[in-house]
């Protein structure tokens, strides 16, 4: 017999009560993938928070009820499907609020985590109010290894176009070809929609910047950065005249959010 079987057991059939609540400020996600663990366990659930809550100390986040084996292995598992993706959600939230509506927040770092938790990733961003892509429209996207592999920025943009005109190409220009302004100015030239300045340095986002208004194709084109954006950075992004940033592990390395689970005696 194991331990937790030996220790309920003079409690078979005796019903016992349970509450998770939050113990920090922050935004709820996990809600889907809690409703559908608890489908997997043999409790009774009177009420759980929708997916977006806004909570603080003490908000109610579930309320149920089953036998003490049933409620001890509850413990184990609900809290862990709601506690990082209430973290992640939250960073992302505290980035879109601080950006004002003035530039766009993105975070693709959820394709950089084993795929197990990428949906809950994915839905936390999402939940946060960022997008999970650099473009809500259909697009296609060539990182630095299209470039390389397909010889340069204007040859990667190309290649895109001829199989899919109707797309939206956004291209990663980190200045490994030629210098960043020419590497721009090609992916421009070629058609691409998104240039992907992922240098991790604003200075090369301000000369493109400047540049492109120099020879006057600079509302053509939309502009992210990415690498290491922090929250304090977003003013000098706006300042500068960025259209997207794609945080990253600003959001996607955001601590989890603490939540209690208490038994209560019915």
């Amino acid at each position: 017999m194991e331990l937790r079987n030996f220790l309920f057991a003079p409690l078979k059939n005796k019903k016992f009560g349970f509450t998770i609540r939050a113990n920090q400020q922050g935004l709820l996600s996990g809600s889907k993938e809690l409703a559908q663990l608890i489908e997997t366990l043999p409790i009774n659930i009177d009420y759980i928070a929708k997916e977006g809550t806004s909570i603080n100390e003490g908000t109610v986040i579930l309320r149920g009820e089953g036998e003490a084996e049933a409620v001890a292995s509850s413990e184990e598992k609900l809290l862990g499907v709601i506690g990082k993706p209430s973290g992640v959600a939250t960073s992302a939230a505290n980035f879109v609020r601080e950006s004002e509506g003035k530039i766009r927040i993105v975070c693709g770092a959820w394709k950089k985590v084993v795929s197990e938790i990428r949906p809950a990733l994915r839905q936390a961003i999402a939940t946060g109010g960022a997008g999970i892509r650099i473009t809500d429209e259909p697009f296609i996207y060539l990182d630095k290894n299209y470039v390389r592999m397909l010889g340069s920025v204007g040859q990667a943009v190309r290649r895109a176009k001829e199989f899919s005109e109707g797309r939206v190409v956004s291209v990663q220009i980190k200045g490994e070809q030629q210098n960043i302004l020419q590497e721009a100015l090609e992916g421009y030239e070629a058609g691409a929609g998104i240039l992907m300045v992922d240098t991790g340095h604003i200075q090369d986002l301000k000369s493109i910047i400047r540049f492109a208004q120099n020879k006057g194709w600079r509302q053509k084109v939309k502009l992210a950065f990415g690498g290491g954006a922090r929250l304090e950075d977003l003013p000098k992004f706006i300042s500068t005249g960025a259209d997207i940033i794609d945080v990253g592990r600003g959001i996607i390395d955001a601590p989890m959010i603490d939540f209690s689970f208490d038994v209560t005696i019915l």
